[in-house]
């Protein structure tokens, strides 16, 4: 097995670990503590707030040595999940237990995601471009929170303490594994350590705004991260518990499809190989997202519900892989773990404002409306990056060499 491959092994037990995590944490709070909707937004809200320390995160990943703490905190997710096993067992979960539990996870994934992002060079192939192994990154992930999803519909049959208990392994056998792969890694070809030990937050923040490209795909990954997500983590247990009356089976396919979608883009992505335009296909996923939403706002039959939750899906995927490889490619290494978490940080930075702001709206006039707002805005946005030049221009992505090389990217000032 090479470095590679045991690096998707790894980052796949996490997935599947995370893919429990986001049928099991909304349904909690809407199955088995019956919260009002604006409780809802708050526990989505609370695992998505911690996303502020990104910019911390990324610098903390750019220093020396830091990848050493990729299992630590592999390590305190499985215990936060462990916790939450026994608070089950004991029968004492409650909202306040439930926010703790979703703000402990928050605060591993901030400084978690950057990390496992900026690691990846020690893993990759310099030949071989760098967006086909974020795609192939992105299908592991898919495949695993696939499994997730599914093994998290069955709590209704299995029960609740199987399931965490399988999030408790994955989450150990994934910081094992990174413990033997890194450590591989650096006997048998360690990478220079070119960071300072002190790394500034403001200069990654800096490069991202003068990038005539990177700006842009920030500003509509924080829209995607607002609206769309906001919408999604809200609406969709919602709209499965109280619209369509679905049990938890039923909620965790609507959960299933979403990453179906996402697993048949990537495979689309994998067998197109290299896209020309990214920029252009990253708009268009914006356009079609604001067309699925416009059609759910409709409420479709149930077979219609399934169809457009799993176009929604491949949009996403489509959009994610793309945006995560353009930045990839464009970034020089010095740079990389800031421009990761300046990315997502601007993802999941908007999502809990968006969470909460999407909870009273569902409080207020239902999670029908939530869809609608959130189709007129993204087809809004588009026509206004019409006029937006450097996203539609963009042919190609930097070659991985002149990344490396710590060249200028294209396009750059």
């Amino acid at each position: 097995m090479n470095r590679f491959s045991g690096y998707l092994i790894a980052v796949g037990l996490a997935a599947l670990a995370m893919g429990i995590q986001v049928v099991m944490v909304p349904w909690l709070a809407v199955g088995e503590l019956h919260l009002e909707p604006s409780h809802v937004g708050w526990v989505q809200s609370a695992g998505l707030l911690p996303v502020m320390l990104m910019l911390f995160g990324g610098s903390f990943a750019d220093r020396a040595g830091a990848w050493r703490w990729l299992p630590v905190i592999y390590g305190a997710m499985a215990l936060c999940h462990a916790t939450l096993l026994a608070l089950l067992i004991s029968g004492h979960l409650a909202l306040l237990s439930l926010l703790s539990y979703a703000l402990l996870l928050g605060v591993c994934q901030a400084f978690l995601q950057p990390l496992r992002d900026r690691v990846l060079p020690r893993f990759h192939q310099h030949s071989r471009p760098y967006q086909g192994a974020v795609v192939r990154i992105s299908l592991s992930v898919y495949v695993a929170q696939a499994l997730g999803v599914l093994l998290a519909g069955q709590s209704g049959h299995l029960g609740l303490v199987p399931i965490f208990a399988v999030q408790v392994v994955a989450l150990l056998a994934c910081a094992l594994l990174f413990v033997l792969l890194l450590r591989h890694s650096e006997r048998e070809a360690p990478v220079p350590v070119q960071a300072p030990a002190a790394v500034s937050v403001t200069e990654g923040l800096d490069f991202v705004r003068r990038h005539p490209v990177l700006r842009h795909l920030m500003v509509l990954v924080s829209f995607n991260g607002f609206m769309n997500m906001g919408v999604f983590v809200v609406a969709i247990p919602l709209l499965s518990r109280h619209v369509y009356q679905q049990d938890a089976l039923s909620f965790s396919l609507l959960q299933l499809l979403f990453t179906f979608g996402g697993i048949a883009a990537s495979v689309g992505l994998i067998r197109r190989g290299h896209v020309a335009q990214p920029g252009r296909a990253i708009l268009f996923c914006l356009l079609y997202t604001g067309l699925l939403m416009l059609a759910l706002s409709a409420q479709p039959k149930e077979s219609g519900l399934l169809m457009l939750v799993f176009g929604w899906g491949v949009v996403a995927g489509v959009s994610a892989s793309l945006g995560k490889g353009l930045l990839q490619q464009q970034v020089p290494d010095a740079y990389r773990g800031r421009a990761l978490s300046i990315y997502q940080l601007a993802l999941f930075g908007s999502a809990p404002l968006g969470a909460l702001v999407c909870g009273y709206v569902a409080q207020a006039w239902g999670p029908l409306t939530l869809f609608t707002i959130g189709g007129v805005l993204s087809l809004a946005l588009f026509v206004v990056y019409l006029g937006v030049r450097p996203m539609w221009r963009l042919e190609r992505a930097l070659s991985v060499s002149s990344a490396e090389d710590g060249e200028t990217p294209a396009g750059s000032p």
